[in-house]
């Protein structure tokens, strides 16, 4: 295999950009296949001659897309390739309706696989979804956005995961890694509403960890109506007619 030549210059941020546009290439020519372990870091490092810390860089920079997961002790796992197949624009480029839309999606979707995952999840993932929320605060003490959007993403994969159904866990990735669970502008949102949408986490891990269904579902729900009503207030944009029906109810 030819190797393409990495940046001359000594920008870290500009090798993991090069680097992380050469894998995604790989992604899209079909190179590994959904469930796929990618190569070991020693094997990327050594065939493209990059270090580990740019490899590492890049690998992340994907993994926040939603296109891989980092699995402890076992490596990188192809995840889904669905933004580079089925859009021509970046998760930052939609529009706050298409991103309203896609909550209204998620709104129908993810409350039937937070039930079966609240039935199925392992001990271990119970473990990580904690972290998750551990993580959540922290991100949100340090007004860290980046750190934020990366373990929300990881708390509905880890659900996701917990179904054992792959055709699941690729639309979950697809909703996560669109930005529609992403909260572009959670820092601009009220201070209640911030809070309101964190402790929804919470709520959602504790009635998982307590196995109970029923309350995982309705805390799923209600976290998709909060963010939803504080997306509609900070951009003045009309509520989807599933979600502004639920918000009248649950008032």
């Amino acid at each position: 295999m030819d190797k393409l030549a990495p940046p001359i210059n000594n920008n870290t941020s500009n090798k993991e950009e090069w680097f992380e546009n050469l894998l995604l290439k790989k992604i899209l020519a079909n190179v590994w296949a959904i469930g796929d372990r990618l190569p070991t870091e020693r094997q990327l490092a050594e065939e493209f001659e990059v270090s580990r810390n740019t490899l590492r860089g890049a690998l992340r920079r994907i993994e926040t897309k939603g296109l891989i997961v980092s699995k402890r002790g076992s490596g990188y796992y192809l995840k889904s390739t669905y933004l580079i197949n089925n859009s021509d624009n970046s998760p930052g480029e939609e529009s706050y309706e298409r991103i309203m839309a896609r909550l209204e999606a998620a709104y129908l979707f993810l409350p039937g696989v937070v039930s079966i995952a609240t039935v199925n999840i392992s001990n271990l993932s119970l473990a990580e979804l904690e972290e998750c929320t551990v993580n959540l605060s922290r991100a949100i003490f340090s007004r860290n956005i980046g750190e934020f959007k990366k373990q929300a993403r990881s708390f509905f994969q880890i659900i996701a995961a917990s179904t054992e159904n792959q055709i699941i866990e690729e639309v979950v990735s697809s909703f996560c890694a669109s930005s529609s669970l992403m909260f572009p502008d959670f820092f601009s949102f009220a201070e209640v509403q911030q809070q309101k949408i964190f402790a929804d986490y919470v709520l959602i891990f504790n009635a998982m960890n307590n196995r109970d269904v029923q309350e995982s579902v309705q805390r799923t729900k209600e976290k998709i109506i909060n963010t939803s009503v504080a997306l509609s207030e900070l951009k003045k944009i009309q509520l989807p007619q599933t979600i502004e029906a639920a918000r009248r109810k649950a008032s």
